[in-house]
């Protein structure tokens, strides 16, 4: 079985978070890439696949809801979390409309990041699992 890229794209304007978010996965044993607005991640991921994307609910140049339906667009199976500190229940069902995967309440702790995380490698694996089987039977 053939996994993806333990690759993440941090999108934060925080130089704080960015930095402890980045150690902290590179702990986990992840390949973190960490920009500071929408505009560097967009330019970023021109470059590069990234399977999962971390960002910032508020973030300057594009913002987090543009950028999510724009990643999405592009990669539709890209996993994507965004960092809040309040959210209501209503713009938590809005995010997720808009194509969150999830929501992950600031301060977020290490356990619920790793979670999420290691949760979102296992769908994708998972389903790439399952299409390339799907793939062979109709080949065959």
């Amino acid at each position: 079985m053939t996994t993806v890229p333990k690759k993440i794209l941090v999108v934060d304007d925080d130089e704080d978070i960015r930095q402890v978010t980045k150690k902290v996965l590179v702990n986990f044993g992840y390949e973190p890439e960490c920009v500071k607005n929408g505009k560097e991640a967009l330019a970023l991921l021109n470059k590069e696949k990234f399977p999962i994307v971390l960002m910032d609910l508020r973030l300057p140049e594009i913002n987090s809801i543009d950028l999510c339906m724009r990643i999405k667009e592009k990669n539709p199976k890209t996993v994507i979390y965004a960092f809040y500190g309040v959210v209501t229940d209503d713009e938590f069902y809005e995010l997720e409309k808009m194509g969150f995967d999830g929501l992950l309440c600031k301060p977020v702790s290490f356990k619920v990041l790793k979670h999420a995380i290691e949760g979102a490698f296992d769908k994708i694996n998972n389903g790439e699992q399952v299409q390339r089987k799907y793939e062979s039977k109709n080949n065959d």
